[in-house]
């Protein structure tokens, strides 16, 4: 099956390439120094409170860890690469029976710049806010047509849907989950209009104005076309991703007069911004594909637009504001109320590009965890992660031996490089791990990560107790 393009932030975090990679200082004061000795980690029971007789062992791991400890090759790997690259936050828990065991961790309640594993983040977000099965209704209103005329103006009206395209863009670069506009115009022609005859009005009120995430560089309006509730192609002009429109909602309404043309439906009138106007009837409606399917292709691809898009739609849906602010204060309320969020987290964006951004490994492998003894929403999470070898790992861990068993989200920007998710071992335990470096040897970050789970996958820490206080 072809592989879904990765974001270019992930793209080119191949693992033979720095990219010339700048260090980023972390803002805590008590950021981490050269004598690893000095720092002890826990987790707490807090942060692993439970949520039902299931997981509730997870709220009993209680780990002191001390730095320079060997008890494994795992946990011997991540503190060989801590000695020299001290900005680093790793945990890998062993999912046992009876509870979570912590196998190997460094900072593991610290907070650090998480790039795209953010996307995990606002995963299950999104699928704790909506559910998996969610699908975002895009629909045209308007007077009910006579004689197949609608008098007066259509409002095309977004709903936040991240993947809505032509078909030729889907087929292209959203690895063909893209929800077709022209199957929308079809349907209003199948409702029995042929003509409308004052235009199209585009309403994009579902969210705000803002077209880039939060404290990002210039340069990122190329990592993420501008956001809109009505986006067509991802903001992107033209037929590739060479080219950003510059009004998303005016692009919206003529790629929908286009595909309403070709089947056969006139339109007089301008395409123009504007607020549905109340009293109308549905002339047709689009849905797109289940969120699970969204998820299944963002985080292989690590998809900047489509994240973006769902922390928006998390703000919307579910505290009523589309703006990536209550998105990411929504997103920050989930992870509190499922007892993971670390004192130092600061969720700034959905997709992690930028660098202002705070995750901890404790996170990141709570709500991994919690996924998988929370199936409604976790399974959605989990099969969503790319294996061995596909989207960003597509240079990575391509072992026959372990490629199948892992599932995990990249991420990579400047000076960062990160990667969280579960692996299986051969004999059959479970693990959930998380790593964030903020270093600029990317190389090296990799590789040790890489090999953390390759060990992992081996069954290296399969019988290792708990790492000792």
């Amino acid at each position: 099956m072809r592989q879904p393009r990765p974001s270019r932030s992930d793209r080119d975090a191949a693992p033979h390439s720095t990219r010339g990679a700048v260090r980023q200082t972390s803002t805590r004061q008590d950021a981490p120094g050269a004598a690893l000795a000095s720092l002890p980690v826990v987790t707490s029971a807090h942060r692993l409170r439970p949520h039902g007789v299931a997981i509730l062992a997870l709220a009993a791991l209680t780990v002191a860890i001390p730095a320079l400890a060997t008890a494994n090759p795992v946990d011997a790997t991540v503190h060989a690469f801590a000695r020299t690259h001290p900005d680093i936050s790793a945990l890998v828990t062993r999912l046992d029976a009876s509870g979570p065991v912590a196998v190997a961790a460094v900072n593991a309640e610290e907070s650090f710049a998480p790039a795209s594993t953010m996307k995990i983040i606002t995963s299950a977000s999104a699928l704790l806010t909506v559910g998996p099965d969610f699908q975002f209704t895009t629909r045209v209103e308007g007077k009910a047509p006579v004689g197949g005329v609608v008098q007066g103006p259509a409002y095309l009206i977004g709903a936040g849907d991240p993947l809505l395209s032509t078909r030729a863009f889907s087929r292209g670069y959203l690895d063909g989950v893209g929800t077709p506009i022209e199957r929308l115009a079809s349907n209003i022609r199948k409702s029995g209009t042929n003509a409308i005859s004052g235009g199209i009005i585009v309403d994009e009120s579902l969210f705000d104005s803002r077209r880039t995430g939060p404290q990002w560089r210039s340069n990122y309006v190329w990592e993420c076309g501008p956001l809109s509730a009505i986006a067509t192609n991802q903001g992107r002009a033209g037929k590739d991703e060479a080219h950003n429109v510059s009004v998303p909602a005016i692009a919206a309404g003529q790629r929908l007069v286009t595909a309403l043309r070709r089947v056969g439906v006139t339109v007089h009138g301008t395409i123009r911004k504007g607020a549905n106007a109340p009293g109308g009837v549905i002339l047709g409606e689009v849905k797109s594909k289940p969120l699970s399917d969204i998820l299944g292709f963002m985080n292989p691809a690590s998809n900047n637009f489509a994240a973006e898009t769902l922390t928006k739609d998390v703000g919307a849906y579910g505290a009523g504001h589309g703006t990536t602010a209550a998105g990411t204060a929504q997103a920050e309320k989930i992870l509190r109320e499922h007892g993971a969020l670390a004192p130092e987290d600061d969720l700034v964006d959905g997709s992690g590009l930028s660098h202002a951004n705070r995750l901890s490994a404790s996170t990141l492998v709570t709500m991994l965890g919690l996924a998988t003894t929370q199936p409604e929403w976790g399974d959605a999470l989990l099969r969503s992660l790319a294996r061995g070898g596909e989207g960003t790992l597509i240079h990575r861990l391509r072992d026959p031996a372990v490629r199948n068993r892992i599932r995990a989200k990249t991420g990579y920007i400047d000076g960062v490089a990160s990667l969280a998710g579960t692996v299986t071992s051969t004999s059959g335990e479970r693990y959930a791990f998380a790593f964030l470096i903020n270093d600029p040897d990317i190389t090296a970050a990799q590789r040790t990560m890489d090999r953390a789970v390759t060990l992992l996958a081996t069954g290296a820490a399969d019988t290792s107790p708990a790492v000792p206080s």
